[in-house]
């Protein structure tokens, strides 16, 4: 396949999920693995990217690191709805579910549940130096939605958490294929895209983003392939039954890079402790981090561990339960 031939769909996921498993399984079990991964015709930079977040994700797949998180339990104990916000609560989870004390980890790993299932990957600098400047470079399209983005509705978007003091943009806007509205029977409404993405500059910034945005994607398809599988066919089905009587969705689609459904873009925010309520204790959500920051902490109590949280990093874990 050229380089004048790769889609900009999620097909480009696709394309590069299928160089990367092979190039993971090549690299990561080098005695077992007899199938060379099949070349196609990637710029430079690209393939240097996926290079460098296959070869830390090798780093971390043979560097396993023993926690003492029981999934099914924790699953059971945490209500669907649950934010993680109330702190009395989550101090009653860790007297209820002790974690062994991790301390802090700077190089890629993985961390491994009771039941020796991979609660969370750690990919330090696992991004390139193109794809973090493809990153950056692409935020600007946006700048206008992420100026009007700090509204205080929700602690996610109160300006005490924000940074604006900084050359770069704050703000947090998030992405979403297919939405039920609020308060609508489920049954009788129609999906539809959130708002955010239903402008010019977000299909921009969709277009700039894509090869990042596919090769994060392509992530989840070495470390939870029926969930990445499960992402393209529901594309597939908007694609094929929804989009075609919604242009909106349609035009969308057509730049849609990833298995994902939902992007979340986060610009000089800290955040407090939290869960994610939109997630399952059996999903993988990934985060990629960049930019010129420093010293700056992930912390996980669930886990008694700290990431430390450097440009170019990625980690995958369940944010509902972690």
């Amino acid at each position: 396949m050229s380089i004048s031939s790769l889609p900009s769909d999620y097909q480009l996921s696709n394309c590069i999920a299928l160089y990367m498993r092979q190039q993971f399984f090549s690299e990561a079990f080098p005695e077992e693995c007899h199938q060379t991964p099949t070349p196609f015709d990637l710029h430079m930079d690209t393939t240097i990217g996926i290079h460098s977040i296959v070869s830390t994700m090798v780093d971390a797949y043979h560097n396993p690191v023993q926690s003492n998180v029981d999934h099914i339990r924790l699953e059971e104990s945490v209500s669907r709805n649950e934010s993680g916000l109330d702190l009395e609560q989550e101090d009653q989870f860790l007297i209820t579910y002790p974690p062994n004390a991790l301390g802090v980890l700077d190089h890629p790993a993985v961390i491994l549940g009771w039941d020796d299932v991979i609660a969370l990957w750690y990919l330090p600098s696992a991004l390139s130096q193109s794809t973090k400047n493809t990153i950056l470079h692409s935020i600007p399209y946006l700048q206008q939605q992420l100026e009007t983005s700090i509204t205080g509705h929700t602690w996610r978007r109160q300006m005490d958490w924000f940074n604006q003091s900084n050359a770069h943009l704050a703000g947090c806007l998030e992405f979403a294929l297919a939405r039920h509205m609020l308060g609508h029977e489920m049954q009788f409404d129609t999906l539809g895209i959130l708002k955010n993405l239903n402008t010019d500059a977000s299909l921009e910034w969709l277009q700039a983003m894509a090869v990042p945005n596919a090769m994060i994607s392509s992530v989840l398809s070495i470390i939870h392939p029926p969930l990445y599988k499960a992402g393209i066919e529901g594309i597939e089905k908007l694609k094929t039954e929804t989009a075609l009587n919604n242009p909106v969705m349609d035009r969308a689609l057509m730049v849609w890079p990833t298995a994902f459904t939902n992007i979340s873009l986060i610009s000089n925010r800290a955040c407090p402790l939290h869960c994610d309520p939109h997630s399952s204790g059996n999903w993988y959500d990934i985060t990629a981090n960049v930019g010129d920051h420093s010293s700056c902490i992930m912390s996980i109590p669930t886990l008694g561990l700290e990431l430390v949280y450097d440009p170019g990093m990625v980690v995958a874990f369940s944010r509902h339960l972690l």
